[in-house]
C-alpha cells in the first residue's frame, strides 16, 4: 500500500473544519517584514527538549526551533514537513521516508538520514508518546543519506499522527545532540526551524531570531504545514505569570500578544480599542489526573469517589467563568466527529456526595491527606482547584492544596512520592491515541493489563473498527479513572492593533505573524 498524505478529515469531519474556520488569520493584509515580537507568557518552561517535556507551553516556544518529519495542516490531515515523500508497505509494518535534500540546522550542519535516526531513537526511548510507538517499531535504519526506514512488529495506525505532533514531539535534533542527550535536555538547542534559539535569561526572555537559511516547503502556510518562513527578525518569551500583568501589557504596548487570558475578563476586554481579543473553540479539556502507581489514590475505589464527588458545572464556571467559554460534555470528543462516544459517560458530573462517602468507606479510607498539585500561573487550572478541593473536602477528603509555578508543577509530577493528583488540561488532538493519560509512561502512570489490550487493538485496527474500540477505551477510564474530564473550554488570548497575520491555535505559532509598525 502506498500513502503520500494521511487523511484525517473525514474522521474528525465538522467539528475540525469548525475549528479552523475560527482559525484565520487575525485581520490579514499584506504583511511586512522585521521587528521585535514580544509574547508575554505564563512563565518559564523546565526546558525546551520538545521531545520529553509534555508542556504547551514547551511546545509552544520550541515549535518555533525544531521541526519533526510531518506536521499537520489545516484540516488536520497529515502532511510532509521534513519529508519528501513516504510510503507504507508490508501490510502496514514498513514505513520508508524520503528526506528533503538542502535542509540544513542552525548551526550549519545538513539534516540527514543519521541525525533522523538518532533523533527518533532518542524519541522513542524518552518520550511518553515516543514509548508508546516505540512498543511497535523494531527498528530504524538508514539505506542511503536521504531515506529512514521504521519497521513494525505489527500496524500501529497512528504512527504518522505520532510523527507530526508537536507536543513531546519526535523532533529532528542534530546527530551529535540526540545521541549525548539521553534523558537529559540537550546541552544546545539547534534545529532546522524558522526561528534559531539564542538566548535564555532566566525571568526575563527567551529569546529566538529569524533563521536566514531557513529551508522553507514551496507550499503556501497551511495549518502547520506549508511555508514557515517568518516575518519578524525576533521573538521574545517573556514570562509574565500574572494574568493582571499580562493584559496590562498588552493594553499598553509593552507586549504584543498574550496568551491564557481569564474568561471572566472577556465582557471587559472585547470592546477595548487599545487590544484585539482572540477566542479558540474547541480548544481542550480540563484534567485532574491520578498518581495511579503509589498512595492514596492507588485505590481504584478512592478515585472513584473523587469523580462522584465533583459538580462540573461549579467547577468550569469558576474556572471559565461564562458558559460561552465552556460546555459540560463528558465525551472525550465533540459530536459530529467519529471519536464522539456517550459509552460511560454517565459517571461524569454526578455531583453524588452520598455515593463518594460510601465509596470511601469501602476503600478504608482514614483520613490521609489528598495531595493536589496546582499552580497559579494558568488562572483557570487553580480556579478549577479551589472549587474541586471544595467538593472534596465537602465529601470527607482531607485535602493538601500544593500550589506551585509550573516549571516546578511539571518536575514535581514525574515524582509519585509527591502527589496524589495535579491538575491540567489537555489540547485538542486529532487522534484519541495523543491523549497523554493514556500511555503507562505519562505522569499517573496508568499502568494495566485490561487497557493495554484495549488500547493495542485500538492503535492496531482500521478508523472503522478502532471508532467502536474508543468506546471501550472510554468506558474503562470512567470505570477505572486514571483522570478525570471536568468538562470541554475555550481559550482567551489578547494582542495589540499591529499583531497582524496570526492563526490562532493550541500552540500559538509566530512564523505567520508580522507587526504593523
Amino acid at each position: 500500500m502506498t500513502r503520500r498524505h494521511a487523511g484525517w478529515t473525514s474522521i474528525l469531519l465538522a467539528t475540525v473544519l469548525a475549528l479552523f474556520m475560527a482559525l484565520s488569520p487575525v485581520n490579514a493584509a499584506e504583511p511586512k517584514s522585521g521587528g521585535i515580537l514580544r509574547f508575554a507568557t505564563i512563565g518559564e518552561p523546565p526546558s525546551l527538549d520538545i521531545q520529553v517535556v509534555a508542556s504547551d507551553l514547551v511546545s509552544t516556544i520550541a515549535q518555533h526551533i525544531f521541526e519533526t518529519l510531518f506536521t499537520f495542516d489545516s484540516s488536520f490531515d497529515v502532511v510532509p514537513l521534513l519529508a519528501e515523500d513516504y510510503t507504507i508497505t508490508e501490510n502496514g509494518t514498513l514505513y520508508t521516508i524520503k528526506l528533503r535534500q538542502g535542509v540544513l540546522f542552525h548551526n550549519g550542519k545538513e539534516m540527514t538520514s543519521a541525525d533522523v535516526v538518532a533523533s527518533l531513537n532518542r524519541w522513542k526511548d524518552v518520550s511518553s508518546r515516543g514509548k508508546i510507538a516505540g512498543d511497535y517499531i523494531t527498528s530504524i535504519t538508514a539505506p542511503d543519506k536521504y531515506t529512514v526506514r521504521l519497521k513494525l512488529k505489527s500496524p500501529f495506525s497512528p504512527l504518522l499522527s505520532f510523527l507530526a505532533f508537536q507536543n513531546t514531539a519526535a523532533a529532528i535534533y542534530p546527530k551529535e545532540i540526540a545521541e549525548t542527550a539521553g534523558v537529559n535536555p540537550p546541552k544546545e538547542y539547534i534545529g532546522t526551524g524558522p526561528y534559531v534559539f539564542k538566548e535564555w535569561r532566566p525571568d526575563v526572555y527567551i529569546r529566538v531570531t529569524k533563521n536566514p537559511n531557513y529551508a522553507a516547503r514551496t507550499e503556501a502556510p497551511n495549518g502547520f504545514g506549508g511555508n514557515r518562513t517568518g516575518y519578524v527578525d525576533e521573538i521574545r518569551f517573556i514570562p509574565v505569570p500574572e494574568v493582571a500583568t499580562r493584559i496590562a501589557g498588552v493594553q499598553s504596548g509593552e507586549y504584543d500578544f498574550a496568551d491564557q487570558i481569564s474568561t471572566d475578563q472577556y465582557a471587559r476586554l472585547k470592546n477595548d480599542k487599545k487590544i484585539q481579543t482572540i477566542i479558540v473553540k474547541p480548544y481542550g479539556f480540563g484534567e485532574l489526573i491520578f498518581n495511579k502507581t503509589k498512595g492514596l489514590m492507588s485505590n481504584v475505589k478512592m478515585r472513584q469517589a473523587a469523580l462522584a464527588a465533583l459538580d462540573m458545572g461549579e467547577i468550569m464556571q469558576a474556572a471559565y467563568g461564562t458558559p460561552d467559554f465552556y460546555d459540560l460534555e463528558g465525551s472525550f470528543y465533540p459530536k459530529g466527529t467519529i471519536w464522539y462516544s456517550s459509552v460511560g459517560t454517565s459517571n461524569y458530573n454526578q455531583k453524588d456526595i452520598a455515593k463518594a462517602k460510601r465509596l470511601m468507606q469501602e476503600a478504608g479510607y482514614k483520613g490521609e491527606t489528598f495531595r493536589v498539585l496546582t499552580s497559579m500561573q494558568y488562572d483557570y487550572l487553580y480556579k478549577m482547584s479551589l472549587v474541586a478541593a471544595d467538593q472534596w473536602e465537602k465529601a470527607g477528603f482531607k485535602v493538601e492544596l500544593q500550589v506551585v509555578d509550573w516549571a516546578t508543577l511539571v518536575q514535581r509530577r514525574a515524582n509519585p512520592d509527591q502527589y496524589d493528583v495535579f491538575v491540567t488540561s489537555h489540547g485538542f488532538v486529532p487522534d484519541p491515541s495523543l491523549i497523554t493519560f493514556l500511555s503507562s509512561q505519562y505522569a499517573g502512570w496508568w499502568a494495566d493489563a485490561t487497557k493495554e489490550s484495549v488500547l493495542n487493538r485500538f492503535n492496531s485496527a482500521d478508523v472503522k473498527t478502532r471508532s467502536g474500540v474508543w468506546g471501550e477505551l472510554q468506558n474503562l477510564i470512567y470505570e477505572q479513572v486514571p483522570a478525570i474530564k471536568t468538562g470541554d473550554f475555550f481559550n482567551l488570548s489578547i494582542a495589540s492593533p499591529k499583531f497582524q497575520g496570526y492563526v490562532p491555535s493550541v500552540w500559538p505559532a509566530l512564523w505567520t505573524v508580522w507587526l504593523d509598525r
